[in-house]
């Protein structure tokens, strides 16, 4: 502080007033009032750095003139010490609960005063600086806030047009791909075709359904991120979903010779009411991982029933097979969009990672969780729940 710092003095009594002038001068600029009323005229008008406030006063008390001067925005923070020859612990407590930060007793010693008036001006000062560099940090941060979200606010509308693009390109690519489905099917089926010419149609059916799938998850993944993908919800039979779902994979299953045994808990056999294609969908693609990356062993599929409550009953679906398995640290990202557990160009599995990450949404979509235990080597373990109801 290049200049003395100004102290106010509010006391009634003409020889404290001499009596502390003389103490403080050499140290301090000193300005006096007689009572509380002149006393916040002066303080307003002068803006000390501290207040000494006598108690007794005619008037308003101390009490009563710490309280206003606390009331006025611009002087409530200057530091006020209490000055009085009440020392007990009952007038000590009213001068904190007023708003002073300290109390001295009368007669007043020289020593004990200057060191006490410097201290509270200190801590006055380092608040001041406190506050100053919270109030600038929180400017700084308040600043890098919104660049922040400017930042975000634009990468949010890069996404939503890429997510659009997305969505617009998978579902226009559907149509002519449902005419090659149909018309190579067509070929299969109608047409006398040699053996050379079935392996050919045979070839691009495979292909043509693989990039429908591919298609598929395209557009459940953009239509997720805008919040479309709806629930359509239905009653329908578990074991009917899995008997179709295998199916579908009979000849694959054959070519590899693996064994596919199927659990359903008895208590199952009966009608539900859920989402019966998003429950398809995601068996559907824990059961083609399972296939796609197991070798030799089996394939065990088992559907449970677990626990009621908040009048929905919980079931849980099993794929466990004897496959490749996960790695512990890429478990952790195997619902990612487009991860993979080889990321490499040389691998020997097709997809673009969308699979697991399209299960993961439709599963949560309909309420429930998806996991995976693995280990590497020895097989995987795919699981998710969802809640049923049972139709009345």
């Amino acid at each position: 502080m290049i200049n003395k710092p100004l102290v106010l003095i509010i006391d009634d009594s003409h020889v404290n007033l001499i009596l502390l002038y003389n103490i403080l001068e050499d140290t301090f600029r000193v300005e006096s009032a007689p009572n509380g009323q002149d006393g916040l005229t002066l303080a307003k008008r002068i803006y000390p750095d501290i207040i000494l406030l006598d108690i007794i006063m005619p008037g308003w008390d101390g009490y009563e003139t710490c309280r206003r001067i606390k009331t006025e925005t611009d002087l409530a923070k200057i530091p006020i010490l209490f000055l009085s020859a009440l020392g007990d612990s009952e007038n000590k407590v009213r001068a904190f609960q007023a708003g002073g930060v300290d109390y001295v007793s009368k007669p007043f010693q020289k020593n004990e005063l200057l060191a006490r008036v410097q201290t509270h001006l200190e801590l006055a000062y380092l608040r001041q600086n406190l506050e100053h560099e919270v109030a600038t940090q929180t400017e700084k941060v308040q600043l890098l806030f919104e660049a922040l979200q400017l930042s975000y606010d634009k990468a949010q509308q890069a996404s939503i047009l890429k997510t659009e693009f997305l969505r617009n390109i998978s579902h226009e690519f559907r149509t002519p791909m449902n005419i090659v489905l149909g018309m190579t099917e067509m070929l299969l089926e109608d047409t006398d075709l040699t053996k050379e010419q079935h392996e050919y149609a045979d070839t691009v059916m495979m292909a043509a359904a693989q990039l429908m799938d591919i298609l598929t998850n395209m557009l459940n993944f953009s239509q997720q991120f805008k919040g479309e993908l709806k629930q359509v919800l239905c009653d329908f039979r578990i074991h009917e979903i899995v008997d179709g779902i295998l199916k579908g994979f009979s000849t694959t299953i054959q070519d590899k010779n693996l064994l596919l045994p199927v659990h359903i808990d008895s208590s199952l056999y009966t009608i539900l009411h859920g989402n019966q294609e998003g429950i398809s969908k995601v068996l559907n693609k824990l059961i083609d991982n399972a296939i796609k990356f197991t070798n030799q062993g089996e394939i065990i599929i088992s559907v449970q029933a677990m626990e009621s409550f908040d009048e929905k009953r919980w079931v849980r679906f099993e794929v466990r097979d004897t496959g490749i398995g996960i790695a512990l640290d890429q478990q952790a990202h195997i619902f990612d969009i487009f991860s993979q557990v080889d990321g490499s160009s040389t691998r020997p599995y097709d997809g673009l990672g969308m699979g697991l990450a399209i299960a993961k949404m439709l599963t949560e979509t309909m309420g429930g969780k998806i996991g995976v235990d693995s280990v590497e080597g020895e097989g995987s373990t795919f699981w998710f729940y969802v809640p049923l109801s049972v139709p009345e």
